[in-house]
Protein backbone atom coordinates (compact mmCIF):
# COMPACT_ATOMS: atom_id res chain seq x y z
CA UNK A 1 0.00 0.00 0.00
CA UNK A 2 1.07 3.57 -0.68
CA UNK A 3 -0.24 6.97 0.40
CA UNK A 4 -1.06 9.47 -2.36
CA UNK A 5 -1.53 13.13 -1.37
CA UNK A 6 -4.34 14.74 -3.33
CA UNK A 7 -4.18 18.26 -1.89
CA UNK A 8 -2.76 20.38 0.93
CA UNK A 9 -4.91 22.62 3.12
CA UNK A 10 -3.73 25.60 5.15
CA UNK A 11 -5.46 24.36 8.29
CA UNK A 12 -3.81 23.22 11.51
CA UNK A 13 -6.49 20.62 12.22
CA UNK A 14 -9.21 18.89 10.23
CA UNK A 15 -11.74 17.90 12.88
CA UNK A 16 -14.49 16.30 10.82
CA UNK A 17 -15.07 15.44 7.18
CA UNK A 18 -17.92 13.82 5.27
CA UNK A 19 -19.49 14.25 1.84
CA UNK A 20 -21.38 17.39 2.86
CA UNK A 21 -19.46 18.79 5.84
CA UNK A 22 -15.85 19.72 6.59
CA UNK A 23 -14.77 21.31 9.88
CA UNK A 24 -11.26 22.65 10.36
CA UNK A 25 -9.43 25.15 12.55
CA UNK A 26 -6.44 27.46 12.55
CA UNK A 27 -5.43 29.19 15.79
CA UNK A 28 -8.70 30.55 17.27
CA UNK A 29 -10.75 30.31 14.07
CA UNK A 30 -13.06 27.40 13.26
CA UNK A 31 -14.09 26.92 9.63
CA UNK A 32 -17.31 25.10 8.71
CA UNK A 33 -17.80 24.22 5.05
CA UNK A 34 -21.34 22.99 4.38
CA UNK A 35 -22.95 22.62 0.97
CA UNK A 36 -20.32 24.88 -0.60
CA UNK A 37 -20.78 27.69 1.94
CA UNK A 38 -18.12 28.48 4.54
CA UNK A 39 -18.80 29.89 8.01
CA UNK A 40 -15.99 31.17 10.24
CA UNK A 41 -16.29 31.15 14.04
CA UNK A 42 -13.79 33.23 16.00
CA UNK A 43 -13.19 31.90 19.48
CA UNK A 44 -12.37 34.31 22.34
CA UNK A 45 -8.69 35.02 23.01
CA UNK A 46 -6.92 36.61 25.96
CA UNK A 47 -5.35 39.96 25.21
CA UNK A 48 -1.86 38.75 26.11
CA UNK A 49 -2.06 35.70 23.80
CA UNK A 50 -3.46 37.54 20.79
CA UNK A 51 -0.08 38.61 19.44
CA UNK A 52 1.40 35.10 19.83
CA UNK A 53 -1.32 33.70 17.61
CA UNK A 54 0.46 35.07 14.53
CA UNK A 55 3.44 32.72 14.98
CA UNK A 56 3.21 28.96 14.41
CA UNK A 57 6.13 28.34 16.79
CA UNK A 58 4.49 30.47 19.48
CA UNK A 59 1.20 28.66 18.99
CA UNK A 60 3.01 25.36 19.41
CA UNK A 61 4.88 26.46 22.53
CA UNK A 62 1.75 27.92 24.17
CA UNK A 63 -0.59 25.21 22.78
CA UNK A 64 -2.72 27.90 21.14
CA UNK A 65 -3.28 25.69 18.12
CA UNK A 66 -5.04 23.03 20.18
CA UNK A 67 -8.78 22.84 19.62
CA UNK A 68 -11.53 20.20 19.56
CA UNK A 69 -14.66 20.49 17.44
CA UNK A 70 -17.46 17.90 17.38
CA UNK A 71 -20.64 18.22 15.25
CA UNK A 72 -23.79 17.20 17.11
CA UNK A 73 -26.96 17.38 15.00
CA UNK A 74 -27.32 21.09 14.13
CA UNK A 75 -24.80 22.16 16.75
CA UNK A 76 -21.08 22.14 17.45
CA UNK A 77 -19.25 21.40 20.69
CA UNK A 78 -15.94 23.25 20.73
CA UNK A 79 -13.17 23.00 23.34
CA UNK A 80 -10.28 25.45 23.49
CA UNK A 81 -8.04 26.71 26.29
CA UNK A 82 -10.04 24.94 29.00
CA UNK A 83 -13.47 26.23 27.96
CA UNK A 84 -16.26 24.19 26.34
CA UNK A 85 -18.49 26.13 23.91
CA UNK A 86 -21.82 25.41 22.25
CA UNK A 87 -22.49 26.73 18.76
CA UNK A 88 -25.89 26.61 17.07
CA UNK A 89 -25.95 26.56 13.26
CA UNK A 90 -29.52 27.84 13.28
CA UNK A 91 -28.92 30.75 15.63
CA UNK A 92 -25.25 31.25 14.62
CA UNK A 93 -24.51 31.85 18.27
CA UNK A 94 -21.48 30.80 20.33
CA UNK A 95 -21.80 30.44 24.09
CA UNK A 96 -19.49 29.03 26.81
CA UNK A 97 -21.05 26.12 28.67
CA UNK A 98 -18.35 24.58 30.87
CA UNK A 99 -14.97 25.41 32.41
CA UNK A 100 -12.72 22.35 32.64
CA UNK A 101 -11.08 21.58 35.96
CA UNK A 102 -7.66 20.29 35.00
CA UNK A 103 -7.07 20.43 31.24
CA UNK A 104 -7.18 22.70 28.21
CA UNK A 105 -8.28 20.15 25.60
CA UNK A 106 -9.07 16.49 25.11
CA UNK A 107 -7.59 14.12 22.55
CA UNK A 108 -9.04 14.30 19.05
CA UNK A 109 -11.82 11.79 18.34
CA UNK A 110 -12.24 11.15 22.08
CA UNK A 111 -15.74 12.53 22.71
CA UNK A 112 -18.52 9.96 22.48
CA UNK A 113 -21.71 11.00 20.69
CA UNK A 114 -24.33 8.25 20.96
CA UNK A 115 -27.19 7.61 18.54
CA UNK A 116 -29.53 8.83 21.28
CA UNK A 117 -27.75 12.19 21.27
CA UNK A 118 -25.89 11.86 24.56
CA UNK A 119 -22.34 13.20 24.78
CA UNK A 120 -19.56 11.88 27.04
CA UNK A 121 -15.95 12.95 27.55
CA UNK A 122 -13.31 12.84 30.29
CA UNK A 123 -10.62 15.34 31.15
CA UNK A 124 -7.18 14.92 29.62
CA UNK A 125 -4.37 16.97 31.16
CA UNK A 126 -1.04 16.88 32.96
CA UNK A 127 -2.66 16.45 36.39
CA UNK A 128 0.67 16.23 38.21
CA UNK A 129 -1.14 16.29 41.58
CA UNK A 130 -3.33 13.33 40.54
CA UNK A 131 -6.48 15.21 41.43
CA UNK A 132 -9.94 13.77 40.81
CA UNK A 133 -10.76 13.31 37.11
CA UNK A 134 -14.36 13.91 35.97
CA UNK A 135 -16.33 12.43 33.10
CA UNK A 136 -19.02 14.75 31.75
CA UNK A 137 -22.34 13.96 30.10
CA UNK A 138 -24.67 16.17 28.09
CA UNK A 139 -28.19 15.20 27.11
CA UNK A 140 -28.98 18.37 25.12
CA UNK A 141 -26.34 18.46 22.38
CA UNK A 142 -23.79 20.20 24.57
CA UNK A 143 -25.88 23.09 25.85
CA UNK A 144 -25.34 21.91 29.44
CA UNK A 145 -23.15 19.36 31.18
CA UNK A 146 -23.22 17.22 34.31
CA UNK A 147 -20.48 15.14 35.92
CA UNK A 148 -21.64 11.55 35.45
CA UNK A 149 -18.61 9.90 37.08
CA UNK A 150 -15.45 10.93 38.93
CA UNK A 151 -12.23 8.98 39.22
CA UNK A 152 -10.99 9.43 42.81
CA UNK A 153 -7.80 11.25 43.65
CA UNK A 154 -4.60 9.29 42.88
CA UNK A 155 -6.47 6.67 40.81
CA UNK A 156 -5.49 7.83 37.29
CA UNK A 157 -3.68 10.67 35.56
CA UNK A 158 -6.32 11.39 32.92
CA UNK A 159 -8.89 10.00 30.50
CA UNK A 160 -7.81 9.15 26.95
CA UNK A 161 -11.31 8.81 25.56
CA UNK A 162 -14.89 7.56 25.75
CA UNK A 163 -16.16 5.26 22.98
CA UNK A 164 -19.28 3.30 22.09
CA UNK A 165 -19.03 -0.45 21.61
CA UNK A 166 -21.86 -1.55 19.27
CA UNK A 167 -21.27 -5.23 20.06
CA UNK A 168 -21.74 -5.13 23.84
CA UNK A 169 -23.81 -1.92 23.70
CA UNK A 170 -21.58 -0.35 26.33
CA UNK A 171 -19.35 2.69 26.79
CA UNK A 172 -15.61 2.06 27.02
CA UNK A 173 -13.36 4.53 28.81
CA UNK A 174 -9.56 4.36 28.53
CA UNK A 175 -7.23 5.87 31.14
CA UNK A 176 -3.49 6.45 31.65
CA UNK A 177 -0.63 6.90 31.95
CA UNK A 178 1.77 5.23 34.39
CA UNK A 179 1.96 2.09 36.54
CA UNK A 180 -1.39 1.40 38.19
CA UNK A 181 -3.22 4.03 36.11
CA UNK A 182 -3.95 2.26 32.82
CA UNK A 183 -7.37 0.65 32.54
CA UNK A 184 -10.31 0.04 30.26
CA UNK A 185 -13.72 0.63 31.83
CA UNK A 186 -16.78 -1.00 30.29
CA UNK A 187 -19.97 0.61 31.55
CA UNK A 188 -23.60 1.44 30.91
CA UNK A 189 -24.65 5.00 30.04
CA UNK A 190 -25.36 5.91 33.67
CA UNK A 191 -22.02 4.56 34.93
CA UNK A 192 -23.97 2.53 37.47
CA UNK A 193 -22.43 -0.83 36.49
CA UNK A 194 -18.70 -0.48 35.77
CA UNK A 195 -16.37 -3.31 34.80
CA UNK A 196 -12.69 -2.48 35.34
CA UNK A 197 -10.53 -4.30 32.80
CA UNK A 198 -6.75 -4.59 33.12
CA UNK A 199 -4.09 -4.43 35.80
CA UNK A 200 -3.09 -0.79 35.41
CA UNK A 201 0.07 -1.62 33.46
CA UNK A 202 1.26 -0.44 30.04
CA UNK A 203 -0.45 -3.18 28.03
CA UNK A 204 -3.74 -1.45 28.95
CA UNK A 205 -2.51 2.02 28.04
CA UNK A 206 -4.39 2.93 24.86
CA UNK A 207 -6.17 5.94 23.39
CA UNK A 208 -8.81 4.24 21.22
CA UNK A 209 -9.92 0.81 20.03
CA UNK A 210 -11.43 -1.14 17.16
CA UNK A 211 -14.55 -2.96 18.38
CA UNK A 212 -14.94 -6.21 16.44
CA UNK A 213 -17.47 -9.04 17.00
CA UNK A 214 -15.16 -11.43 18.90
CA UNK A 215 -12.31 -9.16 19.96
CA UNK A 216 -11.54 -5.63 21.06
CA UNK A 217 -8.34 -4.41 19.38
CA UNK A 218 -6.11 -1.57 20.53
CA UNK A 219 -2.54 -0.42 20.03
CA UNK A 220 -0.55 0.59 23.07
CA UNK A 221 0.19 4.25 23.67
CA UNK A 222 3.35 3.80 25.71
CA UNK A 223 6.65 5.62 25.49
CA UNK A 224 7.88 3.53 28.46
CA UNK A 225 7.89 0.11 26.80
CA UNK A 226 7.39 -1.29 23.31
CA UNK A 227 3.91 -0.66 21.94
CA UNK A 228 2.08 -3.67 20.53
CA UNK A 229 -1.20 -4.30 18.82
CA UNK A 230 -3.31 -5.97 21.53
CA UNK A 231 -6.35 -8.16 20.88
CA UNK A 232 -8.66 -8.93 23.77
CA UNK A 233 -11.06 -11.86 23.72
CA UNK A 234 -14.51 -10.53 24.56
CA UNK A 235 -15.57 -13.61 26.53
CA UNK A 236 -12.48 -14.29 28.62
CA UNK A 237 -11.14 -10.70 28.70
CA UNK A 238 -7.67 -12.19 28.11
CA UNK A 239 -5.26 -10.19 25.99
CA UNK A 240 -2.67 -11.20 23.41
CA UNK A 241 0.21 -9.12 22.05
CA UNK A 242 0.53 -9.30 18.27
CA UNK A 243 2.30 -6.77 15.98
CA UNK A 244 5.10 -4.58 17.37
CA UNK A 245 4.72 -0.92 16.36
CA UNK A 246 7.64 1.52 15.88
CA UNK A 247 6.24 3.84 18.56
CA UNK A 248 3.20 4.66 20.71
CA UNK A 249 -0.12 5.15 18.92
CA UNK A 250 -2.40 8.05 19.81
CA UNK A 251 -4.83 8.06 16.90
CA UNK A 252 -6.52 5.34 14.88
CA UNK A 253 -9.30 5.33 12.30
CA UNK A 254 -11.56 2.79 10.63
CA UNK A 255 -12.35 3.74 7.03
CA UNK A 256 -15.75 2.81 5.62
CA UNK A 257 -14.35 0.53 2.91
CA UNK A 258 -12.50 -1.89 5.17
CA UNK A 259 -9.17 -0.23 5.93
CA UNK A 260 -7.80 0.36 9.43
CA UNK A 261 -5.31 3.17 10.09
CA UNK A 262 -2.98 3.84 13.02
CA UNK A 263 -0.39 6.57 13.49
CA UNK A 264 2.63 6.42 15.78
CA UNK A 265 3.76 9.45 17.80
CA UNK A 266 7.25 10.87 18.18
CA UNK A 267 7.62 11.09 21.96
CA UNK A 268 10.54 10.67 24.39
CA UNK A 269 11.26 7.19 25.75
CA UNK A 270 12.60 3.69 25.10
CA UNK A 271 9.69 2.65 22.86
CA UNK A 272 10.60 5.32 20.27
CA UNK A 273 12.73 3.43 17.75
CA UNK A 274 13.46 6.15 15.15
CA UNK A 275 12.86 9.83 14.29
CA UNK A 276 9.58 9.34 12.43
CA UNK A 277 5.85 9.26 12.94
CA UNK A 278 4.54 6.34 10.93
CA UNK A 279 1.18 5.91 9.26
CA UNK A 280 0.30 2.21 9.37
CA UNK A 281 -2.56 0.52 7.49
CA UNK A 282 -4.25 -2.87 7.66
CA UNK A 283 -7.18 -4.59 5.96
CA UNK A 284 -7.58 -7.42 8.47
CA UNK A 285 -6.14 -6.23 11.83
CA UNK A 286 -3.48 -8.90 11.42
CA UNK A 287 -1.05 -7.60 8.83
CA UNK A 288 0.05 -3.97 9.16
CA UNK A 289 1.93 -2.02 6.48
CA UNK A 290 3.98 1.14 6.97
CA UNK A 291 2.65 3.34 4.16
CA UNK A 292 4.26 6.71 4.92
CA UNK A 293 6.47 8.30 7.58
CA UNK A 294 7.18 11.90 8.56
CA UNK A 295 10.34 12.94 10.37
CA UNK A 296 10.17 14.95 13.58
CA UNK A 297 11.28 18.52 12.88
CA UNK A 298 13.99 18.44 15.56
CA UNK A 299 12.74 21.18 17.87
CA UNK A 300 12.77 20.34 21.62
CA UNK A 301 9.81 18.05 22.14
CA UNK A 302 8.93 19.15 25.66
CA UNK A 303 8.47 22.76 24.53
CA UNK A 304 7.41 22.48 20.89
CA UNK A 305 5.37 19.27 20.98
CA UNK A 306 5.72 15.63 20.12
CA UNK A 307 5.40 14.59 16.50
CA UNK A 308 1.82 13.48 15.86
CA UNK A 309 -0.35 12.44 12.92
CA UNK A 310 -4.08 12.88 13.49
CA UNK A 311 -7.24 11.85 11.63
CA UNK A 312 -10.47 13.68 10.92
CA UNK A 313 -13.65 12.25 12.40
CA UNK A 314 -16.47 11.35 10.05
CA UNK A 315 -17.16 8.71 7.38
CA UNK A 316 -14.29 8.57 4.89
CA UNK A 317 -12.92 5.95 2.50
CA UNK A 318 -9.43 4.88 1.46
CA UNK A 319 -9.93 7.01 -1.66
CA UNK A 320 -10.43 10.22 0.29
CA UNK A 321 -9.49 10.86 3.93
CA UNK A 322 -7.79 13.63 5.89
CA UNK A 323 -4.61 13.77 7.96
CA UNK A 324 -3.09 16.62 9.95
CA UNK A 325 0.26 16.88 11.68
CA UNK A 326 2.21 18.48 14.49
CA UNK A 327 5.99 18.93 14.84
CA UNK A 328 6.70 16.92 11.66
CA UNK A 329 8.68 18.03 8.62
CA UNK A 330 6.39 18.97 5.73
CA UNK A 331 3.28 18.34 7.85
CA UNK A 332 3.55 20.61 10.90
CA UNK A 333 0.45 22.77 11.22
CA UNK A 334 -0.91 21.45 7.92
CA UNK A 335 -3.64 19.13 6.74
CA UNK A 336 -3.80 16.93 3.67
CA UNK A 337 -6.45 15.09 1.69
CA UNK A 338 -5.07 11.73 0.63
CA UNK A 339 -5.88 8.24 -0.61
CA UNK A 340 -4.41 4.78 -0.49
CA UNK A 341 -3.32 2.87 -3.56
CA UNK A 342 -2.37 -0.80 -3.59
Amino acid sequence: MQLIVESHLNREIIHYASDDLCISSHNNRVFILRDGHETVIRLPVNSWTWIFGFSRLARRALRLDKCNVFPVKENLVIIRQGVVYHYSFKEQHLSPTLKLKNCRNILHQSMLITEQGELFFGEYGNNSSRAEVPIYRSCDSGKSWQIIYTFPKDKIKHVHGCYWDPVEQKIWVFTGDFAGECYALCTDRDFSHIEWIGDGQQAYRMCNAFFEPDYVHWIMDSQLEDSYHIKMDRKSRKIQKTTLFPGPVWYIKRLTDGYYLAATAQEIGPSIHDKFSHLMASKDLVHWEDIVKYEHDGLPKRFFKFGVIGFADGPQTSQGFYLFGEALRNLDGKSILCRITE
